[in-house]
């Protein structure tokens, strides 16, 4: 959807043991879009916000994610209820990734 009037904010989070801020810039480069902006989650603070916001299970923790917001949402303080959000691991939440879907969803919220 290289016309659409999106925003695309992607947390790089500490997860697997060679995760790092620069292993998180060398992978920035696969969303080279002016409408993406990159952040790395050290102290993993987002991370947490999400698994808590999300209601991921005891010891599990929000990773592979994409939320999708309505436009023109209020961010204030803790980041809002996504509109849809989808996983890509084998948690029974949210709705699974496939990029069929997500773009069928992005449609609808970019008209």
């Amino acid at each position: 959807m290289p016309d659409a009037k999106v925003k695309v904010l992607v947390l790089w989070s500490p997860i697997r043991q060679f995760d790092n801020e620069s292993t998180a810039i060398q992978a920035s480069a696969y969303l080279a879009d002016p409408r993406v902006e990159h952040f790395w989650d050290l102290w993993s603070y987002g991370l947490k916000a999400y698994t808590s916001q999300l209601n991921y299970p005891a010891g599990q923790t929000a990773w592979d994610i994409w939320l999708l917001y309505k436009n023109r949402l209020k961010w204030q303080g803790i980041p809002p209820s996504p509109t849809i959000w989808f996983q890509a691991r084998s948690v029974p939440l949210g709705t699974k990734y496939s990029q069929k879907v997500l773009a069928e969803e992005l449609a609808k919220l970019v008209k």
